[in-house]
């Protein structure tokens, strides 16, 4: 993936392969020892999404290695267990 400031993802929205409209990033956490990309957190609606509930904030957190890709939407793939 290329690279893209965090500051620039914030209210980006969120779909996942199958075209399923996901809700918004709320923010990223990020591994201080060796600065990769650990979760995206998302604002949705859903009380879920893949079997990760929101957390006490609202927000569902999921990690980052579902990203496929980013243009207009950051598009996620669901994890194994949900392809069928």
């Amino acid at each position: 993936m290329q690279t893209v400031l965090a500051s620039k993802l914030s209210d980006t929205r969120v779909m996942s392969t199958d075209g399923q409209e996901l809700g918004t990033i709320h923010n990223v956490t990020v591994d201080t020892i060796d600065g990769n990309l650990k979760q995206i957190v998302i604002d949705t609606e859903a009380q879920e999404l893949f079997g990760q509930k929101q957390d006490d904030d609202g927000y569902v957190r999921l990690p980052a290695d579902l990203i496929e890709s980013l243009r207009d939407h950051l598009i996620i793939r669901p994890p194994d267990e949900y392809l069928g």
